[in-house]
């Protein structure tokens, strides 16, 4: 009996036993609520506000803080926190004669944090100086340091603010130094001047005040959180009374609730284009959202690691994947293709001219021997000083797609000699101290969200290397260090002129493909389920707005 059989006779059980239960816990089921909507997700969240790299937190970030200006379902910013964007036409994006520039930035009056205080430009200036101070841990600062100060020229009326850029940036006029939104000065200034380098354990993250359209109400571990409805928001009181977050890691038990409608929406779910279409076969009352995004499935490598630092074993590993395999299991029928660099075809940017690694096994066997490995008795390759090659691959434990994704690569691995060993973790662990300090030995299957904006300096340049030294500060965990690669994300973060910035981008993706620090499997769609109901879902599948980023137009349809 093959895997698909396997999960699907589960399943089956699942959605029995789930109906019956459901159908004795909630006479009247779950389409009778009107005043809640139900979000399930497939990870916890490990703080909210700040200091989490996970998707998690952004999507429930997006409902219980605004942002200065999100990224719409059609991918362009509209101002919400900030009257209008700057622009070097309009004279408020000021760029000055020693290429230091001046940004103006308007705030909308009438946004207030949840216990009632006014949102200011004080807040803006003090979330800037907190970020950008070294002592503050695990924050990425490779935009922040572009920034010289934030000037509030009036406290008395403190809803203009001016972002003094030291060095050109060619998204200053998107988001005020970088950031999407400011965190409350009077509840974390103390805290803060007292001990920056304690501010991840301080108890805001696990019960935050935001400004957003919901207000925080509970966290329950390992159960869900609920938000209830802000009717002070600037913007419109929500539609809906209270938002849960549901967690269910599980990504088929997941399915199994959406199917049952114990849940009414799912984001961040770990779905395949297949597992979606099942649910809503299943339920008519749901429907699915196939976005487009920029979501890049990946394997990074450690480069420190005494194989994968020699080029030629990073190139037959991929080699020996056949990665359109792994994209027909999420997404059958060609949706989801291979991918040969970090861009996706819809970018700009994007060079279809790279190098790529087709699915040959015997190339991978060459290159292997080229880098002195040779065949031991049990099939499996000896290094140089007879070290069996055994190596690791690590990702999210109870996701579906990735457990069948790293068996397959399993499989084809053994096949040039190579023993894997699957070692997964729950996402708060892996996307916590396992990626952010490096604590993978091999490799490590994971997902990046870019936007149309990415410049992803912060993930490529070899400064930004975690390390205890540096306080584990930057994305670069493959530990990628390439001179010339450096030079160009040099030139590109400071590039203004669009079509110079496309001429910089594709040649980056040129020495990316040929060094591969990171192996491209392809280019995930947002997958997002609804109940019909639901009105006013507008998916944008772009980093930093998820599925709640316009959340209160939402409404139950009546």
């Amino acid at each position: 009996m093959g895997w698909r059989e396997i999960r699907s006779r589960l399943w089956g059980w699942l959605l029995a036993a789930a109906v019956v239960l459901l159908a004795a816990a909630l006479p009247g089921g779950a389409q009778t609520r009107r005043d809640t909507v139900v979000i399930g997700m497939a990870q916890e969240p490990d703080r909210l506000g700040a200091f989490s790299i996970m998707v998690a937190a952004s999507v429930v970030e997006d409902a219980l803080y605004a942002q200065a200006a999100p990224f719409t379902d059609r991918w362009v910013r509209m101002p919400v926190m900030v009257e209008k964007l700057p622009t070097l036409k309009d004279g408020d994006w000021v760029v000055l004669p020693n290429g230091m520039m001046r940004v103006t930035w308007r705030l909308r009056r009438g946004f207030t944090w949840h216990d009632g205080r006014p949102v200011t430009a004080l807040d803006w200036r003090f979330t800037y100086g907190m970020f950008r101070n070294p002592q503050t841990p695990q924050v990425s600062r490779f935009i922040l340091n572009k920034v010289d100060n934030v000037l509030v020229p009036n406290p008395a009326d403190p809803y203009t603010m001016v972002v003094q850029w030291n060095e050109l940036y060619p998204f200053a006029g998107s988001l005020p130094f970088g950031g999407a939104y400011p965190l409350p000065r009077h509840l974390l200034e103390t805290a803060y001047l007292k001990d920056p380098g304690r501010l991840p354990a301080h108890p805001y993250w696990r019960a935050p005040v935001g400004h957003g359209p919901y207000r925080f109400v509970e966290w329950v571990p390992g159960s869900h959180i609920t938000l209830e409805a802000y009717d002070r928001f600037p913007l419109g009181a929500p539609k809906i009374r209270r938002v849960v977050f549901r967690f269910i890691l599980d990504s088929t038990v997941l399915q199994v609730n959406q199917v049952t409608g114990s849940v009414d929406a799912t984001e961040n779910s770990g779905f395949d284009c297949q597992t979606v279409e099942q649910i809503v076969r299943r339920n008519p009352q749901v429907t699915a959202q196939f976005r487009e995004a920029m979501r890049w499935e990946r394997i990074d490598f450690n480069l420190d690691n005494e194989w994968l630092r020699d080029r030629r074993v990073r190139q037959a590993i991929a080699h020996a994947i056949d990665r359109s395999a792994l994209g027909e299991l999420s997404c059958p029928g060609g949706r989801q293709p291979v991918a040969h660099t970090w861009l996706p075809p819809r970018h700009p940017g994007y060079n279809p001219a790279v190098r790529k690694y087709p699915y040959e096994p015997a190339r991978a066997r060459q290159l292997l021997t080229e880098a002195g490995f040779t065949l031991g008795p049990d099939g499996i390759l000896r290094d140089p000083t007879g070290k069996r090659v055994e190596m690791t691959i690590m990702s999210t434990s109870g996701n579906a797609l990735r457990e069948q994704i790293e068996l397959l690569i399993k499989e084809q691995l053994r096949e040039v000699g190579i023993d894997l060993r699957i070692d997964n973790r729950p996402a708060s662990v892996l996307l916590g101290p396992v990626l952010a300090r490096r604590q993978f030995p091999h490799m490590i299957l994971y997902l990046s969200n870019f936007s149309p904006e990415s410049m992803p300096f912060n993930r490529f340049h070899s400064s930004q290397v975690p390390t205890a030294e540096n306080n584990w500060e930057g994305d670069n965990r493959a530990g990628w260090r390439n001179a010339e690669n450096d030079r160009l994300w040099e030139q590109l973060v400071s590039e203004l002129d669009e079509k110079r910035r496309i001429q910089l981008l594709r040649r980056q993706q040129e020495i990316f493909a040929e060094d591969l620090p990171s192996l491209p499997l392809y280019f995930a769609l947002r997958l997002t389920t609804t109940h019909k109901a639901l009105r006013g879902i507008r998916p944008t599948g772009l980093v930093g707005s998820y599925l709640p980023w316009n959340i209160w137009e939402w409404r139950w349809e009546q």
